[in-house]
This record gives structure tokens, C-alpha cells and sequence, in this order.
């Protein structure tokens, strides 16, 4: 098996506000999308600017 890297990662938090603030103003994420409603949101951050090969 070679490993090339991670696709996704999915979490499940109770404090999605600072869920953001963590991985896009602590680590330096782009936050490139958001969608759902109250209650049901998820948020899609860039690791790296790589793109897939």
C-alpha cells in the first residue's frame, strides 16, 4: 500500500464557532466553504495549496 495523504477528516463538535477559529485562525487553514443550518453545519478547510494528482 502507498500511502499518499489524507482526503478528508470529519469531527463532531459542540462549539463550532471556535472549531473555526481553531483550525483557520490558530493552524492557518483557508476556510474554503460552509453549508447547513442551525444545529447542521459543515465547514471545508484547505490543508495545502497542493492540488491532487
Amino acid at each position: 500500500m502507498n500511502f499518499k495523504g489524507i482526503n478528508h477528516l470529519a469531527l463532531v463538535t459542540g462549539d463550532m464557532n471556535g472549531t473555526i477559529r481553531f483550525w483557520r485562525d490558530l493552524l492557518g487553514m483557508r476556510l474554503i466553504s460552509g453549508v447547513g443550518e442551525a444545529g447542521f453545519r459543515h465547514y471545508f478547510f484547505e490543508i495545502d495549496g497542493k492540488k491532487p494528482a
